[in-house]
């Protein structure tokens, strides 16, 4: 995004980057620390609301429960009458107007041996108090719930709330076990008093958060008894909401709640949505501790988070105002920074393409930016009169390189390269090859007659490389020429040779030279080595390799007290002499690893009768076969004398 854009681009992009990504984190910090402030004061409200509605229920029912518990304890005192029970019952109804109806079912046979059910029951209706007596086959009290189990569990309990279908409302009922007497173990009945939930639903529809929060109640089974939206109340459970939408949270603080605890959890949503996306919630509860149910208080997350909605987007457009006046007064600096640069980046496009005369721009400050106009002026002189030395070097180096291709093809002149050299002489045959390192160097090979029957021949090395060793390499040709005299032995022409060499010898030059004299009737070769590599002589009849070594150290350093000693062997039909240079065993390869004259007499051994050509050409394709890609750092000769036999047919 970046790569192709100018500094103005890039200083105002990256500056805006970080200032935002800082104002982001701190808005970021701010709110969540902010809502953790809302909630906190949320739950505390809920809290406050949820104990006043707690306790005004739980007023209620308190009394209920006392007036029932009364009733019970005065029963329990007195021997009752029918027409006693009677006033009694109608007097509680009378008298509380949270109870709805009373009720005293008595165990069979217990207030009448002739009596199986007798349940006197007073109840409003209409503004009046009516009688009824349960027991008959249509509310056979007996197996209801409310006589049930407080009978089995001998303490007082609340009913599940349940539909009245005879008085079309929602009750619950509270029911105390009473005994023949306070110490007594004979049970005699349930006293029981009915609540119309109306009045519950009214008060909990009263407790309120924000603008659309809510209370429910659900009971100690999960069951829903007050709620705003009627078609849940008494027909489903805070547990089948949670199965119907598959929501493991609800279903969990479901469980909290009927455990009676409290709390604070957000949930999304409450109630059948018919499919719609349920809001986010969050739900306080709290118990009714002494009924075992349970008050739920709802509140919208968007009403509790509004004001702090609100803030920020006022908050947030503060930032942004303050980065587009910063943009503005970054751009305003950047151009002015960066004008000088865009004319000194044109200029240096136009010495790019080559124009050195163009004129740059002025330094019109001494800051960073004219410090490298001052550079760009320098670099623009410096890189003019390079140029000019360049070239003018360049010129100098490709008449050097010409006049060393010159020096390469005279000294190429010097040595032998038509071969067979002697077609017309069956009795030997012979071949050579050199690759320099350079353009010219010091290796060289000959080979001519003395006479009709004395063949001579030569392998040497000058010290160096280059032109100097070439002018030493062709100034010792000449002279071993010059003094191969018929009669002489090769001993005494390297000494004369070393003589004339050694006098005057300011630059310390030297040369190694193997120098031969093969006589081509008997096979008897007089050999003198000046510090050169002993050739390798191979023996056809026994398959033998044999060094030809004497003494003599190398030609053209010392002048006086140097003597040089001959070597004598006799050559049969069929072996040979190969001479090398040092080039050939001191090659390198890439792992540091030297050719060797081990490798190379293994070559000999294995290719001994090959044509000498292709002896030579495959010696020379085993030495770029080993080096690789590491460079030759010397001349490379080979040279190889084979004795086929006089007066060979």
């Amino acid at each position: 995004m970046l790569k192709n854009r100018g500094i103005t681009f890039k200083f105002i992009f990256l500056l805006l980057t970080g200032s935002t990504l800082i104002f982001a984190l701190v808005f970021k910090y701010n709110y969540e620390l902010t809502r953790k402030i809302i909630l906190r004061n949320a739950e505390d409200n809920a809290r406050h609301i949820a104990e006043i509605a707690v306790n005004k229920i739980e007023g209620v029912l308190l009394i209920v429960e006392r007036v029932n518990q009364n009733s019970v304890r005065f029963l329990e005192s007195i021997d009752e009458t029918k027409e006693y029970i009677n006033a009694r019952l109608r007097q509680i109804v009378e008298h509380n107007h949270e109870i709805y109806g009373a009720t005293l079912a008595y165990a069979p046979h217990t207030i009448d041996k002739d009596l199986q059910h007798y349940a006197p029951y007073y109840y409003r209706k209409d503004d009046t108090i009516v009688y009824k007596l349960l027991g008959g086959e249509k509310d056979n009290y007996l197996n209801q719930d409310w006589y049930q189990i407080p009978m089995e569990l001998g303490k007082p309990i609340w009913s599940e709330p349940y539909f009245d279908p005879d008085a079309e409302i929602f009750e619950a009922t509270y029911s105390v076990p009473f005994r023949e007497d306070a110490a007594g173990e004979r049970f005699i009945g349930v006293s029981a008093t009915d609540v119309d939930l109306n009045w519950l639903h009214d008060t909990v529809a009263t407790v309120k958060m924000f603008k659309t929060g809510y209370a429910f109640l659900i009971s100690r089974n999960g069951t829903i008894v007050t709620h705003p939206d009627k078609k849940l109340i008494m027909n489903e459970s805070i547990f089948s909401i949670a199965e119907t939408r598959q929501d493991k949270n609800l279903r969990d603080i479901g469980k909290a709640m009927i455990r009676g605890e409290t709390g604070f959890k957000q949930i999304d949503g409450f109630g059948l949505n018919n499919g719609n996306k349920p809001q986010k919630l969050w739900l306080f509860y709290m118990p009714l501790k002494s009924e075992g149910w349970s008050l739920g208080l709802i509140v919208p997350d968007d009403e509790l988070l509004a004001d702090i909605i609100a803030v920020h987007k006022t908050m947030s457009i503060m930032p942004v105002a303050g980065l587009l006046i910063l943009s503005i007064f970054i751009a305003s600096i950047s151009i002015s920074i960066t004008r000088p640069l865009r004319r000194l980046a044109a200029a240096t496009k136009d010495i790019a393409r080559g124009n050195l005369d163009i004129e740059m721009p002025h330094a019109m400050n001494k800051d960073e930016v004219g410090e490298l106009t001052n550079s760009f002026i320098y670099m623009k002189t410096a890189l003019k009169e390079y140029i000019r030395e360049l070239t003018e070097a360049t010129r100098a180096k490709e008449q050097i390189q010409s006049e060393l291709k010159i020096a390469h093809d005279i000294q190429m002149s010097f040595l032998q390269k038509l071969f067979p050299p002697f077609p017309d002489r069956t009795e030997l045959d012979l071949f050579a090859a050199i690759m320099p390192a350079k353009e010219v160097g010091g290796d060289f090979y000959d080979f001519f007659f003395i006479d009709d029957t004395h063949l001579c021949f030569i392998i040497a090395d000058v010290s160096g490389k280059g032109v100097p060793a070439s002018l030493f390499m062709a100034m010792t040709m000449t002279l071993l020429k010059a003094q191969t005299i018929v009669g002489l032995s090769p001993d005494e022409i390297v000494f004369n040779v070393n003589g004339k060499l050694a006098k005057d010898n300011n630059v310390n030059m030297f040369v190694t030279v193997f120098y031969g004299i093969l006589d081509t009737e008997t096979g008897v070769v007089e050999f003198a080595n000046g510090g050169h590599n002993p050739p390798m002589l191979y023996k056809k009849t026994t398959a033998e390799l044999i060094p030809l070594e004497c003494g003599g150290i190398v030609v053209g350093i010392l002048e006086d007290g140097i003597t040089f000693d001959k070597g004598v062997i006799t050559m049969q039909s069929g072996d040979f002499i190969l001479m090398y240079t040092d080039g050939v065993t001191e090659a390198i390869n890439e792992k540091d690893e030297e050719f060797g004259e081990e490798r190379l007499n293994r070559l000999i051994l294995e290719n001994h009768d090959k044509p000498i050509k292709e002896f030579v050409e495959l010696i020379n394709a085993e030495l770029k076969k080993f080096t690789g890609e590491q460079p030759q750092f010397d001349d490379i000769t080979l040279m190889i004398l084979k004795y086929e036999g006089f007066n060979k047919q």
